[in-house]
């Protein structure tokens, strides 16, 4: 599993970094997530429900959240951002 660690960073860097990576990924993969952003956070669920492109699991601790997003469609099928 690969992990994107974007803690001190602000959207939309980290939104257009996760979405080029889930377009490399195959169906199935996961990634992991790390934001001190619920912006960010916003901004993921709202694409990754749009586009329907991956499972999301949300846990909050400290002010880290993990995003755990496990990827439902091909690889070909997510254009990157």
């Amino acid at each position: 599993m690969k992990i994107l660690d974007f803690r001190g960073e602000d959207c939309p860097g980290p939104l257009v970094k996760t979405v080029r990576e889930l377009s490399k990924m195959e169906r199935g993969s996961k990634v992991l997530v790390l934001t001190t952003s619920k912006q960010c956070v916003e901004l993921l669920k709202q694409t990754v429900n749009a586009f329907r492109i991956a499972e999301m699991v949300v846990r909050e601790s400290c002010g880290v959240y993990e995003i755990l997003l496990e990827k439902t469609v091909d690889g070909g099928e997510v254009e990157p951002v």
